[in-house]
């Protein structure tokens, strides 16, 4: 299915698939991010304090990181490594600043081959990559957003708490969100979300998601994005396939979007 949709790629997020699935992106030619379950931890939970036992969580992770980069290194599908994802809040900024450098140094000492992003979206700290999230629904107000303005250089989740950009590729890997649920499917899932205000027909959501995806390719500094998200997952109904991988929408029409190069 994801062909179908227009992707030559995925972001495996916050999970860490089964070698099989690295086995069958390797043989079709499928580009991959290794990731690992780590949103929130216990230092950047907002607790108030810390302690040997929630900073544990924090350090158990490096080791099963390690194992997770040796286990699957070999895997050319896999282009670049995010082991953490949306880092904030934290309650001691020293920790999680060190944390960050040490994944991103014990992820190169295994694996200096491959670019690593130290966290999709923010807070970066030491990254080859620098990710952003940005789900606003407004085409041209995203656009307006992504384009860097003649006093600043790119736009960034939290340029008050991060590292400066120093001209790392620029990916926007987590966009789009849009909330769609088939009339059909309406009774069993119109109580989960999606962001933002949902399209009111199908036609309108074909369009926000063209507007969409011009706003990013028009911005000559993208090196590239990921759309959220593939499927339907049980809280969100902002996939491109249902739940159970059907399908929800003209697909035909779904890759013409996802499939325009820059230069279209």
């Amino acid at each position: 299915i994801l062909p179908k949709a227009g992707f030559n790629g995925a972001r495996l997020h916050q999970k860490v698939f089964e070698e099989r699935f690295h086995y069958w992106a390797d043989k079709l030619g499928y580009l991959t991010w290794g990731e690992s379950a780590s949103w929130g931890l216990s230092i950047w939970r907002g607790d108030s304090t810390i302690n040997g036992t929630n900073m544990l969580s924090a350090w158990n992770m490096l080791n099963e990181w390690r194992e997770i980069v040796e286990r699957d290194l070999n895997h050319p599908s896999i282009i670049a490594w995010t082991p953490l994802n949306e880092t904030r809040d934290a309650c001691d900024w020293k920790i999680h600043n060190r944390f960050h450098r040490d994944i991103y140094d014990l992820t190169k000492s295994i694996d200096p081959s491959r670019p690593l992003n130290d966290a999709s979206g923010y807070v970066h700290v030491k990254t080859d990559l620098w990710t952003v999230h940005n789900y606003e629904q407004d085409p041209a107000k995203l656009k307006e957003q992504l384009s860097p303005k003649d006093n600043e250089t790119v736009w960034r989740n939290c340029p008050d708490l991060e590292a400066p950009y120093t001209g790392q590729p620029y990916l926007v890997d987590e966009w789009g969100g849009i909330k769609w649920i088939p009339r059909e499917r309406q009774a069993f899932a119109d109580n989960s979300w999606g962001y933002g205000a949902g399209p009111k027909t199908e036609e309108e959501f074909y369009e926000r998601l063209a507007g969409q995806m011009e706003s990013i390719l028009r911005q000559p500094h993208i090196c590239g994005h990921c759309y959220t998200q593939l499927t339907d997952v049980e809280q969100e109904q902002n996939g491109i396939y249902n739940y159970d991988r059907s399908e929800k929408f003209d697909m035909k029409r779904i890759a013409g979007i996802f499939s325009k190069m820059p230069a279209d």
